[in-house]
């Protein structure tokens, strides 16, 4: 009788305990592989940060899902790549003034296609394929696809993205909206002089670029940027 109580014990004990310190552990593992992808993302060698093969390849060694992978690329790119608001000025390129044409792994600089295109061509070299382009509008604090407008009711607030389908699940990334780092904000360029001049300043610099990212946009749905900038708009902290 004793041995069957005693039996009936260590079930319940194993039953029970491993659960909480399973749940444990995983909080931990989660923990650790952020903290690992940010270490190697704002770390990785600036000589091979405008070899986009090179960059991949070393971001992704360590890790071992296409998660992990698709995660440090987009934390690489909003801790290296500055929006250019030169480019991009009043809804529309800039396609009169605009005479420099750049790389913008060269440049660590560009727009939202810029951005949504070198996310979903490095993770193509990590071979995760279904990585798609999207594009659409941010309004206030609501996100369209463009297929949802007509062509005469299109706003000038247009933005590119990312959709991804990974392990049946669909969800987006935003590395533009993810990087803190500018060029030209608060003041316009007069010339294209003056912007070449910046963006080869940029190319020859080792600054450090802000770290700051918007993590959020890291796997994000509209739905959830909806409610999130609702409330961001209450507390008077967020303006599009």
């Amino acid at each position: 009788m004793k041995r069957l109580l005693g039996l009936l014990f260590l079930l319940a004990v194993v039953v029970t305990y491993p659960a909480n310190a399973q749940d444990s552990y995983n909080i931990n593992k989660i923990n650790a592989s952020i903290t690992a992808i940010k270490h190697r993302a704002f770390n990785a060698p600036d000589r091979i940060s405008t070899n986009k093969y090179q960059l991949t390849q070393y971001l992704i060694k360590p890790f071992k899902n296409d998660y992990d992978k698709l995660r440090v690329i987009a934390y690489w790119i909003a801790s290296h790549i500055a929006y250019d608001n030169y480019k991009y000025d009043n809804g529309k390129i800039n396609v009169k003034e605009m005479k420099v044409k750049y790389d913008i792994l060269q440049a660590k600089a560009g727009i939202c296609t810029d951005f949504a295109e070198l996310f979903a061509q490095m993770a193509d070299i990590a071979n995760i394929k279904k990585v798609e382009i999207v594009k659409g509008y941010v309004l206030k604090n609501v996100r369209i696809l463009k297929k949802y407008y007509r062509q005469n009711e299109m706003p000038h607030t247009a933005h590119a993205w990312n959709k991804i389908t990974l392990n049946g699940r669909q969800f987006f990334v935003d590395t533009t909206y993810m990087s803190a780092n500018r060029i030209g904000a608060g003041r316009k360029y007069k010339s294209s002089l003056k912007h070449k001049l910046e963006l080869q300043k940029r190319a020859r610099t080792d600054e450090k670029f802000s770290q700051k990212i918007d993590e959020f946009y890291f796997d994000f749905s509209p739905r959830e940027e909806i409610k999130r900038n609702q409330q961001l708009h209450l507390l008077n902290k967020y303006v599009h």
